[in-house]
């Protein structure tokens, strides 16, 4: 007797076939429900540029008081653009801290907030700027500050570092100044060390340019005196001036480069000296290829020495880059209240090859590129010196990102050392050196549903279905 059609092999195929679809279609539903009500976002960037990190997250955590943080656009309005839908999303993040207030307020419909944000008549906020408040206390955040990009370079996105210095500024007490000399330089910090200069500000210092020889001392709200590596010496004078700043318990990091003139830097040495260290006139060639960028034996990696600027860090994983440094000598120590560290040092079959100032001498490693001073007695005064000063310029930061962050990063934790800033935290620029996409929503989950649950489904089904026709063949 022949089978009715309910009963035949195709009709249990295309059943099987119906329900392990019906099941796909559901579960991509409840997924995409699921996703959609926890509003979750995925950052792929490869440096997580537009989400924020842990440091962000211990100041917001650690905040006393309110922080607003006022965006002068129409929320609904500006994330039609795709700047501005990477800055709204970004921005959310910040609102989910207990002590800050997200606000989007479209000027042109609230024109009296201007007056409110502008009552000290300094700031003159625009449509699309940010102004970030707390009491008294306010600082504006541009779209340029946020979104940076030079001709020849990446993309830069300082959200982070602008937002949450920002929020540092007007929350701090008070505003530490760091003094950048380069009157001795060719490297100038308006065309060399931008990224450094914004670094420090969006942390809570103010950096202001200082001519010693205009100056009759070192100016009283000095915090820490930074030297730019110089091409010519001190001056008898101006050695006199940092001398007497330093031993009032002042604060100073110096830069070297290589220099392949014969002259000799001996005031700068003449200051050294007081801390006991000195300056090699050499050039510094690694030969343990785990020290330096594959192919460039001068462009050193070094180790990085425990001190109390790194104690709270993980130095295995600190990767300063280093292109053309020159090694520092430690002197004899005969002062109690002096204690010298190693920050910086070479492996032991790195080389300094004599590099100006008249030396014929080859030294041998391990070489300190950097060493830490610090002199404790009626007053405290510390010091840090590094054999290069071309590792913190755009240049470098650019060409090394993101492993060059850890430069800036470096400096960061040196100059909140001198503050005893031990608990504080240094934020540091992104950059976007590949493509990048958000995904949220429906797009998140659609992604989920296609390769977590989808695919493997499909080919299950597949595999039931022949294995099934085979059975009955």
């Amino acid at each position: 007797m022949k089978k009715g059609f309910k009963y035949s092999k195709n009709f249990k195929y295309g059943m099987v076939f119906t329900v392990m679809a019906a099941l796909v279609v559901g579960i991509t539903i409840l997924v995409n429900a699921f996703v959609s009500a926890l509003n979750i976002r995925w950052d792929v960037s490869q440096n997580k540029m537009y989400s924020i990190g842990e440091q962000t997250k211990v100041i917001l955590e650690g905040l006393k008081q309110e922080v607003d943080v006022v965006m002068l656009a129409d929320r609904d309005e500006i994330k039609t653009y795709e700047a501005g839908f990477i800055l709204v999303e970004f921005l959310d993040k910040y609102d989910k801290f207990d002590k800050v207030n997200v606000k989007f307020v479209d000027p042109d419909k609230n024109p009296d907030i201007v007056k409110e944000l502008n009552k000290s008549g300094t700031l003159n906020p625009q449509q699309n700027e940010i102004i970030v408040r707390s009491g008294d206390k306010v600082k504006k955040v541009t779209i340029y500050d946020i979104f940076q990009q030079d001709y020849y370079g990446p993309m830069m996105f300082m959200g982070e570092q602008a937002i949450t210095g920002a929020i540092k500024y007007v929350t701090s007490e008070t505003i530490p100044t760091v003094y950048f000399i380069d009157a001795h330089s060719k490297r100038k910090l308006e065309s060399d060390y931008t990224y450094l200069q914004k670094a420090l500000e969006n942390n809570g210092y103010e950096v202001k340019k200082l001519d010693l020889t205009r100056q009759e001392k070192v100016p009283e709200d000095t915090t820490v005196l930074f030297f730019a590596p110089p091409t010519q010496d001190l001056s008898v004078a101006e050695r006199d001036k940092v001398l007497d700043y330093l031993k009032g318990g002042g604060n100073a990091i110096f830069l070297f480069d290589p220099s392949n003139d014969d002259e000799r830097f001996d005031n700068f040495d003449r200051v050294l000296n007081e801390y006991s260290m000195a300056l090699n006139y050499d050039r510094v060639k690694e030969n343990n290829d785990m020290y330096y960028v594959a192919n460039r034996p001068y462009h050193i990696i070094p180790q990085v020495g425990y001190t109390d600027i790194t104690s709270q860090e993980d130095t295995s994983k600190f990767t300063v880059i280093m292109p053309d440094s020159r090694s520092i000598k430690r002197l004899a120590n005969d002062k109690e209240p002096l204690t010298v560290l190693p920050l910086l040092t070479t492996s032991e079959e790195a080389v300094g090859e004599p590099f100006g100032g008249g030396e014929t001498e080859e030294t041998r490693g391990p070489l300190d590129i950097g060493l830490v001073a610090q002199y404790s007695s009626a007053v405290t005064t510390k010091i840090v010196v590094i054999g290069n000063g071309y590792f913190l310029t755009d240049e470098v930061y650019q060409s090394y990102f993101p492993y060059s962050s850890y430069n800036l990063y470096l400096i960061g934790l040196a100059s909140d050392w001198m503050l005893d800033k031990s608990n504080d935290v240094f934020i540091v620029a992104k950059t976007s050196i590949t493509d990048t996409i958000n995904l949220s929503g429906f797009n998140a989950a659609l992604i989920i549903a296609i390769a977590v649950l989808a695919y493997p489904l499909i080919i299950t089904s597949t595999g039931i279905i022949i294995w099934l026709r085979r059975r009955h063949l």
